[in-house]
């Protein structure tokens, strides 16, 4: 038996072409998640003499999006029963009663929530509305044509309400400081100086590995976070993704000088060759050596590049894009000079031009 149970709207920029994006549908199984549990919750508050609600209670109950309307998203969600609860229909009311309580807690002061509705049930916002972004929210429909609206704060004060700490998505990026291959975690040096533990999966050992210790490749953690009220990190729950951008300052760097347009420099200036920024970009940030201080990277006013080091002799590079050729300069010892030129046109062209780099670039004495 198929009957429609609830049409929420979800409102803010991703939701002007209605459509609903997978990763918020998520939301929408976490409130299925909520209803099956307020509506065991009620059953059991007027039946104190059972301990369990009857069997095939929740199992046979689902909720399906039938159809998603204009006016931002509005998905309608109709809901499903089947088996004994389809043929009773006096424990469907339940589910109903709990979608209508869950609306009036959304609605309601956090201060003055709705008293059949039990504290402990808040932690499903932790999970209910976590995909919203701050400048959307979800609407729930309420008796009389009002509507509750769940906003990530209002989600935050939820779960607040019952709890020390809230959950949400994150998008961290640091360096690995250290890692704990028998707990299968490391310690994330976060970009404004804080700490915290990423648990991480047994195939991203061999990268922890190759990247820990090393501050100039940046390893960027998508998952879920505990919170304090203060919005304060607490620690990371769990991880849905682990990348790591090598060299992140040169990947950086050229992600900027790949924007150039022509007449950047004072009117004048010839943006550099895309297609050949892009080729000199792969090596520099796949391959450069590790144990070479990165340098600085500039582009000149006909379209090339100058790398520059902070380091004994003041080495520099000029790159011609053009004819993929590398020149290098820096001052020796007796204030002598020297000067070396490095084809670029190959992949052992570059193992050439690196070795000579590692040779060459002394970082300079404290």
């Amino acid at each position: 038996m198929k009957t429609d149970f609830v049409q929420p709207r979800f409102t803010g920029l991703r939701f002007d072409e209605h459509t609903l994006p997978v990763d918020v549908a998520r939301d929408l199984a976490a409130y299925e998640s909520l209803i099956v549990d307020l509506a065991k919750h009620l059953y059991l508050q007027e039946h104190p003499d059972r301990q369990r609600v009857p069997k095939g209670f929740s199992s046979n109950f689902h909720l399906d999006i039938e159809k998603i309307d204009p006016g931002s998203a509005r998905p309608l969600l109709a809901l499903v029963i089947s088996g004994m609860l389809a043929l009773t229909g006096g424990e469907s009311s339940y589910f109903e009663r709990a979608r209508d309580l869950v609306a009036e807690c959304v609605a309601a002061p956090v201060t003055a929530l709705p008293a059949q509705f039990p504290k402990d049930l808040l932690s499903h916002f932790n999970q209910f509305g976590r995909s919203l972004r701050e400048d959307e929210t979800l609407e729930l429909p309420r008796a009389g044509g009002t509507v509750g609206v769940l906003t990530p704060g209002k989600r935050k004060d939820l779960v607040l309400a019952a709890e020390q700490y809230y959950e949400r998505d994150v998008d961290l990026a640091g360096s690995i400081v250290e890692a704990d291959w028998e707990k299968s975690t490391f310690r994330l040096r976060l970009e404004d100086g804080g700490h915290t533990i990423v648990p991480m999966p047994e195939s991203f050992h061999s990268r922890a590995r190759e990247f820990g210790g090393r501050n100039r490749h940046q390893v960027q953690v998508k998952g879920v976070a505990t919170y304090d009220s203060w919005d304060r990190l607490q620690r990371v729950v769990s991880v849905e993704s682990l990348d790591v951008t090598k060299n992140y300052p040169l990947a950086m760097r050229f992600d900027d000088l790949i924007q150039l347009k022509d007449g950047w420099y004072e009117g004048q200036g010839i943006a550099p060759d895309r297609d050949k920024l892009a080729i000199v970009a792969e090596k520099l940030i796949g391959a450069y050596p590790e144990r070479v201080q990165l340098p600085l990277i500039a582009p000149t006013p006909n379209g090339n590049l100058l790398l520059e080091w902070e380091a004994v002799g003041d080495p520099s590079v000029d790159i011609d894009l053009a004819e993929e050729r590398a020149s290098f300069h820096s001052f020796g010892d007796r204030n002598g000079e020297i000067e070396m030129d490095f084809p670029l046109g190959t992949d052992s062209d570059w193992k050439s031009f690196f070795a000579f780099l590692s040779e060459h670039i002394k970082q300079q004495s404290a």
